[in-house]
């Protein structure tokens, strides 16, 4: 079984992150949205006033600088984020606009019904356990990744 785990844990997680991409794009077709553009709102919003930078945005997605940067203009463009540092190129700090926190509660909406009926089988105190379990095991592979280089 030792030797299967990883293929298997593997596997599961491959097929859980599609699932989760479906999802969020099938969630988002209403408002012409892609996964990454939802991300970025529910990390905005969750920023408040003090808002993100693109970099910020980079570190807590795990998304490259240029898909960062075309999904915070595309956001900006559409009137739902907005940076008032106008002189400060490469560190704006970005922020919802009245428009983007109203389709942002929205989407958070659409993914809490999602979420309860994921996990409603599921008791409160296992779905702990599974968060705690899965950030040791991204922390352990993050520092396997990194001796690795």
């Amino acid at each position: 079984m030792e030797e299967s785990r990883f293929e298997l844990f593997t596997s599961l997680m491959n097929t859980a992150a599609k699932s989760i991409q479906r999802l969020k794009s099938a969630g988002m077709k209403k408002y012409h949205l892609s996964a990454a553009h939802t991300t970025c709102l529910c990390r905005l919003a969750e920023a408040g006033e003090r808002g993100l930078t693109q970099g910020q945005l980079i570190r807590l997605e795990g998304m490259d600088r240029a898909h960062i940067s075309r999904v915070v203009g595309e956001l900006c463009r559409r009137g739902y984020a907005a940076s008032e540092d106008l002189d400060r190129r490469y560190r704006k700090s970005y922020r919802l606009t009245p428009q983007g926190q109203e389709i942002t509660g929205e989407i958070q909406s659409i993914i809490l019904s999602i979420n309860r009926s994921v996990s409603d089988q599921i008791p409160r105190e296992d779905i702990e356990a599974f968060y705690r379990t899965l950030r040791t095991i991204t922390q352990n592979l993050e520092r396997a990744a990194a001796e690795c280089r």
